[in-house]
């Protein structure tokens, strides 16, 4: 991914720094130079563990560079999770149409795709949060 050469690098390539609005080229070369002199990321997972490290008064000394860590924390690296929901959806509306609003159809969807996560959750625990 270019973004994340953008951040391990150091060295701001303006062909992908102009695709992303949200960041300003001289703030994001300087940042970077400070945070890769300061803190040597090598990969995304080096950056996040150096930015978690950080206290919120070196954190706002990066905030170009805190943009850039979301931008790529946030950017899927593949679609099959988007076209496993869509398909998800498309089952369900189809079998329960009649009856379902949006919000219910939304709700049964994250079930669906997060099927494995719920299959862990206790139940009898989850109750007793609500019978409280």
């Amino acid at each position: 991914m270019k973004l994340e050469n953008v951040l391990t690098s150091g060295k701001v390539d303006l062909d992908v720094i102009s695709k992303y609005p949200e960041l300003d080229k001289c703030s994001l070369q300087m940042q970077l130079e400070i945070f890769k002199h300061n803190y040597k990321p090598d990969t995304l997972s080096d950056a996040k563990l150096s930015y978690r490290s950080m206290t919120p008064e070196v954190r706002s000394l990066f905030p170009q560079v805190v943009v850039l860590l979301k931008l790529l924390l946030v950017c899927p690296v593949s679609s099959c999770e988007c076209e496993c929901s869509f398909s998800a959806l498309r089952r369900l509306k189809t079998w329960l149409r009649a009856t379902m609003t949006q919000h219910r159809l939304n709700c049964v969807s994250v079930c669906h795709v997060h099927c494995e996560k719920l299959d862990k959750v206790d139940v009898r625990q989850l109750a007793r949060i609500f019978i409280v």
